[in-house]
């Protein structure tokens, strides 16, 4: 994996480095032009982009830049969760936001994340993103009348479906762990079992199909 970081922030940088596996080759821009003449030279995987150096609204800026990446998957690093500003970021077609802050071992997860063809947004956001998609998915593909949700979870067990019902009111591993005393590795296991039997591979998917009654298209999203 090739990333090209465009920040002037030397910590920055070095937090970079640090969540950059040795395999991978991490270069640096410092300045908006500059990385733009890097992208149409190495055309790299992910593009990291200090929201520093973008010029408000950043979100065209971004657009712009992720029209230039083509494949390369853009994840802008910004100061301060706002989540209009986040919104706005995801429809200019940014992969990942995160904070420019992130400890180097968080941004190694938001790098695989991203790569692996998911995106990484705040968890915060995930409700208001998941009716944003269903009005997009309602507009383009009508649904027919919807199910109720105990017919659509009818094939888990009953500690599946109090995971689910966690998860889908925005609930962490974590938290998810803490209120049914299990381990987070419980919970990992417990989701990989309901993703295969409802046909679901993350967890804005398992919240769409709750919700919609059908299994969701579009993009993962993950966020710890």
């Amino acid at each position: 994996m090739s990333i090209l970081l465009a920040t002037r922030d030397t910590e920055l940088i070095n937090r970079c480095h640090r969540a950059v596996s040795a395999e991978h080759h991490l270069e640096v821009a410092d300045s908006v032009p500059g990385l733009s003449a890097k992208i149409r030279a190495s055309a790299p995987s992910v593009i990291l982009v200090d929201a520093e150096m973008l010029a408000p609204p950043i979100e065209q800026q971004a657009g712009q830049i992720v029209a230039l990446a083509a494949a390369g998957r853009v994840i802008v690093m910004t100061p301060a969760f706002n989540e209009d500003e986040e919104i706005a970021l995801l429809k200019a077609g940014v992969k990942g936001c995160c904070r420019r802050g992130i400890d180097a071992e968080s941004l190694e997860q938001v790098l695989s994340v991203t790569y692996g063809g998911g995106v990484w947004v705040t968890r915060s956001l995930l409700p208001r993103l998941v009716t944003e998609l269903r009005r997009y998915a309602e507009a383009q593909h009508p649904a027919p009348a919807k199910t109720m949700a105990s017919d659509k979870l009818s094939a888990l067990t009953p500690r599946e479906k109090e995971i689910v019902r966690l998860i889908v009111g925005g609930a962490s591993n974590k938290q998810v762990a803490s209120a049914l005393d299990i381990s987070e590795r419980t919970v990992k296991g417990h989701l990989s079992n309901v993703f295969q039997k409802l046909g679901v591979s993350d967890r804005l998917r398992l919240v769409l199909y709750v919700t919609d009654g059908r299994p969701a298209t579009g993009a993962a999203v993950a966020r710890k």
